[in-house]
């Protein structure tokens, strides 16, 4: 989670507003479930975003998670909100798979950024 967040502070310039990580409040629920992070870029977007690893890919709650988070929209504007999922390299095609099982494929890119460690 760490990771995560300096990637989003650093990289991306991303103010961190919640994290499911210590010294940082919970997230609030963005549909069915909490994202591990949520953050405002320098438009005031705000972005999800959702660590995966493994055997996490295929639970039922993922499913939920990626319909829930890939559908977002700022309720002021209508503006869609970012959704970054993070994997393992080697889990990169596995998720693009159930991105496309879910029918959410035509998203990465757009909505969905996939970033790997």
């Amino acid at each position: 989670m760490s990771k995560m967040i300096q990637y989003f502070r650093g990289k991306l310039g991303y103010t961190i507003l919640n994290a499911s990580y210590e010294g940082y409040d919970e997230p609030e629920a963005h549909g069915r479930h909490e994202p591990d992070i949520v953050a405002r870029d320098s438009d005031e977007i705000l972005h999800l975003a959702e660590a995966k690893l493994g055997e996490d890919l295929s639970s039922s709650t993922t499913e939920e998670q990626f319909l829930d988070f890939s559908n977002r929209v700022m309720p002021e504007t209508d503006i869609p909100i970012p959704f970054h999922i993070i994997v393992y390299a080697g889990d990169k095609q596995n998720l693009i798979d159930k991105l496309r099982q879910l029918g959410l494929e035509q998203k990465i890119d757009d909505r969905i950024k996939i970033l790997t460690l």
